[in-house]
């Protein structure tokens, strides 16, 4: 197993922050779970986001407050590392009732439903959608762009064969030549992944990939041989606005596209003019004031591009509310609609919104927190995000 030098000096202070009593249990289990670790992601070397996990799972609970603070003295961010922690599904999903209420959600939206395609996927990835975090989200675009999709993500459970895999072994795309799909697999092997998650679309099925990473620096991407030539133009933009910690990456088999996303530590950073600054600088047209303020609480920031375009093609500020009364269902009538009249699987209904630029113009994003675990999963992860943007 390969390890970077750095990592072999923190498991060895690792190693001797661990109570002397139980030490001889740990560090051969230790050692033996964080390769385990490595090897279940496909890994190319031991990391540190292997070796938090593993010691998490062989720790006693005990102990595990004083590993913690060693962990930060050592200069680990855990915060980073905690939606990897637990090895277990969490939820327990009813997929029928989730299928209806899509229903439902089409018919309010004025959505096609198509249950054979919907069912198709979700058997591909049945234990998935059944176990972790769901949401089910629509737009405010013109009935005829108009999608319903579910989504479902994952940071807890290994991935084996990834997402990608499934999806071909299973019919729902195939290889036709698109760099999409090459994209795809230079990203897995550029990056360390942390977990996925899967979209169905109810008009169409399987629609999208999204692998999330340890977040980090921007710039290898920029390296990439597949990548649309449109991200490239604009590495200057995202290093002027200091957007250089990349998180996950979306990819959209049934347009051909691909989203980079970056998550917002701290949102208090954030202002009126920094947000109009980043939605003027592409060239959009920004929105009022009201609104730009409310993308000034944006937990994530999204960017998609294109291979058919030199130009980026959205920008997304995506909004997480813990509460039904901080969702603006004033600024579209279908988002109130939809805020109403969306169904659950949770007691506690939380939603997620986005306002999305486009050389068009603008519309919004509304999806539900279907099992009540999204909003804190996003909140969670924009703790490792950017503490400020410019």
């Amino acid at each position: 197993m390969n390890w970077q030098p750095k990592l072999k000096v923190l498991y060895e202070d690792m190693v001797l922050r661990i109570p002397e009593m139980i030490r001889p249990v740990i560090k051969p289990m230790l050692l033996e779970t964080l390769e385990k670790k490595c090897m279940e992601r496909n890994g190319k070397s031991v990391t540190e986001m292997d070796l938090v996990v593993a010691l998490f799972e062989v720790t006693p609970p005990a102990f595990q407050p004083t590993m913690i603070e060693d962990l930060k003295t050592l200069g680990v961010d855990v915060d980073l590392y905690l939606p990897k922690v637990n090895s277990d599904f969490k939820l327990n999903n009813d997929l029928n009732q989730m299928v209806k209420d899509i229903q439902k959600l089409c018919l309010l939206t004025e959505v096609n439903f198509n249950e054979e395609a919907i069912w198709k996927a979700l058997n591909a990835f049945k234990e998935f959608y059944s176990g972790s975090s769901l949401s089910i989200r629509t737009t405010t675009k013109p009935v005829e762009r108009r999608d319903v999709s579910v989504r479902y993500v994952e940071m807890m459970i290994p991935h084996n064969p990834d997402p990608y895999k499934v999806a071909l072994n299973e019919g729902l795309i195939e290889k036709n030549g698109h760099p999409i799909h090459k994209m795809i697999l230079e990203t897995l092997d550029t990056f360390d992944i942390m977990g996925y998650g899967v979209d169905i679309d109810a008009r169409k099925g399987f629609s999208k990939i999204w692998p999330f990473i340890i977040p980090g620096s921007i710039n290898p991407l920029f390296s990439m041989k597949y990548i649309p030539e449109s991200i490239k133009k604009y590495e200057a933009y995202f290093k002027k606005h200091s957007l250089t910690t990349l998180a996950l990456f979306a990819f959209d088999f049934l347009k051909n596209t691909t989203n980079i996303y970056f998550m917002v530590k701290d949102t208090s950073t954030a202002t009126y003019e920094k947000c109009k600054t980043l939605v003027e600088d592409l060239g959009f047209k920004s929105a009022s004031r009201e609104i730009m303020e409310s993308c000034c609480n944006a937990a994530h920031l999204n960017f998609t591009f294109s291979w058919d375009s030199e130009k980026i093609e959205r920008l997304c500020f995506g909004v997480a509310c813990h509460d039904v009364k901080e969702v603006p269902v004033h600024f579209h009538p279908l988002i109130q609609k939809f805020v109403e009249e969306s169904p659950f699987q949770s007691d506690v209904h939380k939603f997620i919104y986005g306002v999305t630029f486009t050389p068009d113009g603008m519309y919004y994003k509304i999806e539900n927190d279907y099992n009540g675990t999204m909003v804190d999963f996003l909140l969670m992860g924009a703790k490792a995000g950017l503490e400020f943007y410019t």
